[in-house]
């Protein structure tokens, strides 16, 4: 029989083994107990406590098993955030492109004079108020000044001020605390959203005066308040306005905030409705017709003359975004590759045969000079830019073409 020192030694040397991470040493305590050598008691604790360390061991296998399904799951994350950074980086150069002013469709003087101030002022930290009827596209004059400005790569983020009820607008904008009402979580507003970035608050002429008067204290702070909070939070944003209503008309009748209207209005961009720039009616059909035969994946297709003749005839009411619809309808309803008159809206169609029984067919729609101007655009898209070709085109010498090229700016 070994004696109660020795078993008690080679327990300990057996213990301090496995202290220092050497659990192979459980074996021993297995042999301790094989031989018959030691008090029953002594071998059933051997046995328990070796089977305890084979857990344990077993326990640190699967844990480094799983260090290393962590690394390598660390691994992927890194390459996916990889990927998704270039993902973004391309995306925010797409984003640059579409909304560089080169890429918006319009030949007309007044829309170049509005591209030339967006341009200048793209970079410049002031408030802009954009004033144009609806459909006129006011959101994207908008977008270009963001991604044309050195907060391009921080958010654009839009509100309508006319799609959201009065009592909920205050918390889109200034955001809302959690516990202002049972259930309610506290919420970043617009303002937070587009820190470092834009925020382009769309019909502003419908918002409430009292609403009105706390974006006034933003735009002077630079600080917001969420709804039932206690602390001021710093937002760097630049703010664009928008509107279809007058807002000077708006401040006389008591409707506008006079303070507001003035620190909305540091830099005005009008953009003319399309009924003003019949010149660019055809050159933003065809594009919207490039687009939607792209996105439908269809054939080509192009305008007869009687198509061209009613949608510049035509008054267009509900603007460039009307023209947008009414082209796409036709791409999906006309049969074969050229888009006619009769493949138009009811309205454009009753259009036409009006002006068709009517000598006086552009007198209705659009001036003189505005007619003469479509007739040299016209012939110089046919003559791919050529000007001699134009001028062979439109009956007029080479010379004539170029003074009128000066005297309308093209």
């Amino acid at each position: 029989m070994i004696s109660q020192d020795a078993i008690y030694h080679r327990l300990a040397t057996v213990s301090d083994s496995i202290a220092m991470g050497e659990y192979d040493k459980a074996r021993d305590l297995f042999d301790m107990t094989r031989a018959g050598e030691l008090p029953p008691t002594v071998s059933e604790l051997a046995e328990a406590f070796g089977m305890m360390l084979v857990k344990i061991e077993a326990r640190e296998f699967r844990m480094e098993q799983m260090i290393d399904e962590l690394q390598e799951a660390k691994e992927k994350l890194e390459q996916a955030r990889q990927l998704l950074a270039q993902e973004n980086m391309r995306l925010k150069h797409d984003l640059e492109g579409k909304f560089a002013t080169v890429n918006i469709v319009g030949q007309n003087r007044r829309v170049k004079e509005l591209l030339q101030q967006v341009e200048r002022i793209a970079d410049a930290p002031v408030t802009v108020l954009i004033a144009g009827e609806t459909g006129t596209g006011k959101d994207l004059i908008a977008k270009t000044l963001h991604y044309q400005s050195a907060r391009a790569s921080a958010p654009f983020v839009a509100l309508n001020c006319s799609g959201i009820p009065e009592p909920l607008l205050e918390s889109e904008l200034f955001g809302i605390e959690k516990g202002v009402a049972s259930g309610v979580d506290a919420r970043m507003g617009r303002f937070e959203q587009a820190d470092g970035g834009t925020l382009f608050l769309d019909e502003i002429g419908d918002m409430p005066l009292e609403s009105q008067a706390k974006i006034l204290r933003v735009l002077e702070s630079g600080e917001v308040e969420r709804v039932g909070g206690r602390k001021t939070v710093h937002v760097d944003v630049r703010v664009v306005a928008a509107t279809h209503k007058n807002l000077r008309q708006m401040v006389d009748e008591g409707t506008f905030r006079e303070d507001l209207f003035y620190r909305l209005n540091v830099v005005s961009l009008e953009i003319p409705p399309l009924r003003e720039r019949c010149d660019d009616i055809e050159l933003l059909a065809n594009h919207f017709l490039d687009v939607a035969v792209k996105k439908m994946r269809l054939g080509m297709k192009s305008f007869d003359a009687s198509a061209i003749r009613a949608l510049i005839t035509f008054n267009w009411p509900g603007n460039v975004r009307q023209l947008e619809n009414e082209i796409e309808r036709a791409v999906v309803l006309s049969l074969g590759e050229t888009i006619t008159g009769d493949d138009l809206s009811i309205e454009l169609r009753a259009n036409r045969e009006e002006c068709d029984d009517s000598p006086l067919l552009s007198m209705r729609t659009m001036t003189l000079d505005e007619g003469e101007r479509l007739l040299i655009s016209r012939a110089l898209t046919e003559a791919d830019g050529n000007k001699s070709e134009a001028a062979r085109l439109l009956g007029i010498s080479r010379e004539g073409l170029r003074k009128k090229l000066k005297r309308f700016e093209m």
